[in-house]
């Protein structure tokens, strides 16, 4: 039988429930939900059919159609959920919408009642500033009015001989009754002025003036507690008030008078100037670095430099008008402090040289300008920003005025003038004298013109009343012996045979110390005025170094050229072709590198520099073509002079000696083309002389032999000249040689061979001719074939 039970049981068990909150739960997986509900299928599967293999898919399809169907219910329950609250959604919406549109009009309303209620504000506003200038104005009035009658009463109380009123205000010892005192006696003071007349109480202005006086003074000497206590504000009060009474002339004199700066230059300045002697020396030495600015004066304006920035502060904190206080202070400084005491320094070193005037005159204004600068950086009263325009053209004007007594009218460059001419002199003493020793008793030309301009010259600077550093610095220029003390003379100089000799290191000392004055030139002169200071530069240098030295010694050359006789002649002179051609290179490039690009604001000066210049040079490179070329033509014999009579071994010789001396000179004297082409006319004219030698003796064939040896000596020292034309014109010469010494059979063979069949056979015909046997050897008939 079967259990009634069992019969009860359905085929398909009932899936399991689910609801929404098994969706919304934050463990829920939909893996797990689907093996949830496939669970009770599998049981009911195994127990149906244990032994049965085949898979039942029935119960698995109303599971899940279940589950489908529950999920519908679920899904509707949501959705009619979602429309409920999309319709509360809609509802609030729109009650906000009405909310927001109430509160702006209520903002709206609210607004427009603020902006009346500011426009009413504002109108009553306007009517209260309306109302406060009036009543400003008001009490303006009535303190006028009660100035006025504090003044009335003043006159009134002054009118009759009592001062009382302002004389207890001035004594209560504030600042504001000072100045309440001040401006009434400025008052007071103009009134009596206005009123003054026949009928004016004489009184009345001499109690107003003592007042007055006795005010300033008193102020003034609150003034000077302040600053020894250095009580600023007490300093600023006393200011404000004395610029108010009188300007402020008084409390600035004061000011300046309590400065310890002032007190200790004025006793500086009392002291004399005390210059060692080593810097004396530099100072007056050209060939000297530049020893610096004196001590003295370097300390005095370092000393300026401290005292102005610090001063400067004390001045912007105390005075209300600082621009005005710091003027007067430059002023006083610059005027009187330190312009005396360049002035003294200046007035020491023109004792010395010249020279020691201009360096110290360059090492000052140098000095200043940067001092200048420096205040100008630093800002003083502006400090730290710059200094003001105001400030900066006082400045400026102070440094320019300080050196307008040295520079004015050009006076710095006659000093310039002076100093050079004296150095120039001085270092061209021994070659002046040296070339007027040796043309005392013949025609100076050249010499004889400046002859006395430069004995003036001279004389100047050894009795001059210089100091003792001029002395030694000239000394040591000139080569004086000054260890004796006594003073320099002309014939205290010792003159040898080199102090007439070209110097290239002196040209170059020369060229230096020009340099300096240029240098100086430019700083210390104006623009408008460097054309100018270089041209008289620029002449100074024309009349010494070419008209005192390069003249004088290429005339010197010159005429020891033309004064060569018979013999051998002696070419010491051309030695100073050398240092004279490179001292004109050195001159002209400093003049056209230095001197000319300096006058490019004048064209005329510029115009006029470049032709003085042209023509110096010009001038002396006639002067060296004319040393060289009355050298060439000593070596060029005259138709009745043979320097050859003979040519033997020993000729040869003394001939090959001079020609290498001459080569040896000139190549200490000459270079590149100058040397070539010098070289070239010595050997052209030398070849010329043999080959006219040769066609007037007979030669036999023992003297061929010596001839030979004697052109081969010529041809080897020539050659070692390294002068291309020459080399080739004595293998010419060589080859004639060699035809005096060849047998006759090979003349013609001769003839047709090596240079010499460049030379038509008619031209060799008169060196043939002097060969012994040029008859009886057939040499006339061998000739005769070779010109037919």
């Amino acid at each position: 039988m079967v259990n009634s039970s069992e019969q009860s049981r359905p085929i398909y068990p009932k899936p399991a429930t689910f609801s929404l909150s098994t969706f919304s739960s934050k463990d829920f997986i939909v893996k797990d939900f689907i093996e949830g509900l496939t669970e009770t299928s599998r049981a009911i599967n195994r127990r149906s059919g244990a032994t049965n293999n085949a898979f039942d898919p029935k119960p698995y399809i109303r599971t899940f159609e279940a589950a489908l169907e529950r999920l519908k219910e679920l899904d509707e329950t949501l959705s009619e959920k979602e429309s409920e609250l999309k319709e509360g959604v809609r509802r609030a919406e729109i009650d906000h919408s009405r909310t927001l549109e109430r509160l702006g009009l209520k903002f709206n309303s609210t607004l427009s009642e603020f902006q009346r209620l500011d426009s009413s504000i504002s109108d009553g506003g306007g009517m209260a500033v309306r109302i406060g200038g009036q009543l400003e104005q008001l009490d303006k009035q009535r303190q006028r009015a009660e100035d006025a009658k504090f003044l009335i009463q003043c006159y009134t109380e002054f009118s009759r001989g009592d001062r009382g009123r302002l004389e207890s205000l001035r004594r209560t010892g504030r600042i504001e009754d000072s100045i309440r005192c001040a401006v009434v006696g400025r008052q007071l003071s103009l009134i009596v002025k206005r009123t003054e007349g026949p009928g004016t109480n004489a009184r009345t202005k001499e109690l107003i003036e003592s007042f007055s006086e006795t005010l300033e003074q008193d102020l003034l000497k609150q003034f000077d507690d302040a600053y020894r206590r250095f009580n600023v504000e007490a300093m600023k009060g006393c200011a404000k008030v004395l610029h108010d009474f009188n300007g402020g002339a008084s409390v600035i004199s004061n000011f300046l008078n309590q400065m310890d700066f002032f007190i200790a230059t004025g006793k500086i300045n009392a002291g004399e100037v005390d210059i060692e002697s080593t810097v004396q020396e530099k100072l007056s030495d050209p060939d000297e670095g530049l020893p610096g600015l004196e001590p003295s004066l370097m300390a005095l304006v370092n000393e300026i430099r401290d005292v102005m920035k610090a001063e400067s502060i004390t001045i912007k904190e105390v005075f209300p008008f600082p621009e005005q206080v710091l003027g007067t202070f430059l002023q006083r400084v610059f005027q009187q402090s330190l312009q005396q005491r360049l002035e003294m320094v200046l007035d020491k070193t023109s004792t010395l040289s010249p020279l020691a005037f201009l360096r110290t005159l360059q090492a000052s204004r140098a000095c200043v300008n940067t001092l200048a600068d420096d205040l100008k950086a630093h800002g003083l009263t502006e400090h730290p920003g710059p200094l003001s325009s105001t400030t900066t053209v006082l400045i400026d004007q102070n440094v320019e005025e300080l050196f307008v007594p040295f520079l004015q009218d050009r006076g710095y460059m006659e000093k310039e003038k002076e100093s050079l001419e004296q150095l120039y002199s001085g270092i061209l003493l021994k070659f002046g004298l040296f070339h007027e020793q040796r043309k005392k008793e013949q025609n100076l030309g050249v010499l004889d013109r400046l002859k006395k301009s430069r004995e003036r010259a001279i004389e100047k600077v050894l009795d001059s009343d210089l100091g003792k550093s001029q002395s030694d610095a000239l000394s040591r220029i000139i080569g004086l012996d000054r260890k004796s003390g006594k003073a320099g003379q002309l014939s205290d100089v010792v003159i040898s045979e080199g102090d007439g000799k070209l110097n290239v290191e002196s040209a170059k000392r020369m060229l230096k110390w020009l340099a300096e004055g240029v240098g100086r030139s430019l700083e210390l002169s104006t623009p408008a005025d460097t054309p100018k200071d270089v041209a008289v530069l620029l002449s100074i240098l024309i009349d010494n170094m070419r008209t005192m030295y390069l003249d004088t010694a290429l005339d010197a050359a010159l005429e020891v050229a033309e004064a060569q006789t018979k013999g051998e002649p002696d070419l010491s002179y051309f030695l100073e072709i050398k240092p004279a051609t490179t001292i004109m290179h050195l001159m002209f490039s400093f003049i056209n590198t230095a001197l000319i690009p300096l006058t490019q604001t004048s064209l005329t000066v510029r115009r006029e520099m470049s032709k003085l210049t042209n023509t110096t040079l010009a001038s002396l490179e006639q002067k060296v073509n004319s040393v060289i070329q009355r050298t060439v033509d000593n070596f060029k014999p005259k138709d009745d002079e043979v320097s050859l009579t003979t040519l033997q071994t020993p000729a040869c010789q003394t001939v090959c000696a001079f020609l290498q001396k001459v080569y040896d000179i000139a190549k200490e004297s000459l270079d590149g083309a100058n040397l070539d082409g010098f070289l070239n006319e010595i050997g052209s004219g030398f070849r010329g002389l043999l080959l006219d030698h040769l066609k007037k003796y007979l030669v036999n064939q023992a003297g061929g032999i010596m001839l030979s040896k004697d052109i081969t000596k010529y041809h080897d020292i020539v050659s070692k000249w390294s002068v291309v034309a020459l080399k080739e014109s004595f293998e010419l010469l060589h080859e004639i040689g060699n035809l005096f010494v060849v047998r006759p059979n090979a003349i013609k063979e001769r003839m047709r061979d090596g240079v010499l069949t460049k030379v038509k056979p008619h031209l060799l015909k008169p060196y043939l001719m002097r060969r012994d046997d040029y008859t009886s050897a057939g040499i006339e008939k061998i000739l005769s074939s070779e010109l037919s």
